[in-house]
């Protein structure tokens, strides 16, 4: 199990990156602790937890991706103490995240090259950007890539595990690829990101997101998710999917909103659904159920809705965010309670 170390940092470290505002949400005083606890929790989520996650998925997918074996084997397990000097320093040192991501660009790229693997270069070009957006402490920019991240990666992943759910020989039964929709949902999905990030108040922005989430909400539906339903570990990759056209339809109401669907449910749903099915699949149990990660998957939904209620909440806002916040830290500690031995000591 290649992805352990990587998907037991990514669960402690959302444990902790999202812990920590519970004194503040209490009235207690912290900035003894980290100056900038906002500041820090943006950059902790989308430059150390999420591609915490990312290594482990990349190091496990890339060599069956690209045919070939894995190119700088003996590199990724240096990753591991890269990414906690990263974290260590991250409540001081800004760019703290990027020696890490630049690591992990490079190794996916050297993998692509080697394979001369045109499909994934896209997937490279991402991380590499993420890399960047890190050095510069781009957090919006930061999102913006890891959603773009999540579409390429998702929109394999969801058809794939349903096709595989439903027992048909390839996501090509489920649905016909059409390559002209998959481009121009990705150039409005683009367009509707950099409106976001030049000009995130305009009516311009608003009609390109609009149109984004129309798009992705297509896209969405031809994977056919209604067809999981007796299956949460398959239905929680489609519900994190769902969370882009819900954010980007957002955009135009309730911009905070639209970053709070992005990142706990696009992003953060997404990568404990995939982690589980991951895991699962390498245990040789891939779609068994389990109350314990159901209830994860439910929990991660709920606060979800939590976070995004409160940024547009008047009074209590402070509840809302205490609850998101005690939501998403019991599901991290069910997504333990369920793998956490398996992490630890691997398959018996």
């Amino acid at each position: 199990m290649p992805f352990r170390p990587f998907f037991l940092l990514t669960a402690l470290d959302a444990l902790l990156a999202v812990g920590l505002w519970v004194p503040t949400l209490l009235g207690w005083d912290v900035s003894n602790v980290i100056a900038d606890l906002p500041g820090w929790h943006g950059r902790a989520l989308l430059f150390g937890t999420l591609p915490a996650m990312m290594a482990g998925f990349l190091r496990t997918a890339l060599p069956r991706w690209t045919k070939r074996p894995l190119v700088g084997a003996r590199l990724w397990p240096l990753l591991v103490p890269l990414w906690l000097a990263g974290r260590a320093l991250s409540p001081w040192v800004v760019p703290a995240h990027a020696p890490f991501l630049a690591a992990l660009a490079l190794l996916v790229t050297a993998q692509i090259a080697a394979a001369r693997d045109r499909r994934n270069a896209v997937v490279a070009a991402l991380v590499g950007a993420l890399a960047g957006a890190a050095l510069c402490d781009a957090v919006p920019s930061g999102l913006a890539l890891s959603l773009g991240l999540v579409m390429v990666l998702g929109g394999r992943i969801a058809p794939s595990l349903t096709a595989t759910h439903l027992g048909l020989p390839s996501k090509a039964g489920l649905f016909t690829g059409r390559p002209w929709f998959e481009r121009a949902a990705a150039l409005a999905a683009a367009g509707a990101l950099a409106g976001w990030l030049a000009e995130p108040s305009s009516g311009t922005t608003a009609a390109a997101s609009l149109l984004a989430a129309l798009m992705q909400t297509a896209r969405l539906l031809q994977w056919r998710g209604w067809r999981t339903l007796d299956r949460p570990s398959v239905l929680a990759v489609h519900a994190a999917y769902a969370c882009v056209p819900l954010g980007f339809a957002a955009v135009a109401a309730s911009p905070g909103m639209a970053v709070h669907l992005w990142t706990v449910g696009a992003l953060g749903l997404m990568g404990f659904a995939v982690m589980s099915s991951m895991i699962r699949k390498h245990a040789g149990n891939a779609f068994g159920r389990s109350a314990v990660v159901t209830g994860c998957y439910a929990l991660i939904g709920f606060a979800v809705v939590l976070r995004a209620a409160a940024a547009v909440v008047g009074e209590g806002r402070s509840l809302w965010l205490l609850a998101a916040t005690g939501a998403w830290g019991v599901a991290v500690v069910l997504f333990l309670a369920a793998f956490g031995r398996l992490l630890v000591r691997g398959r018996s």
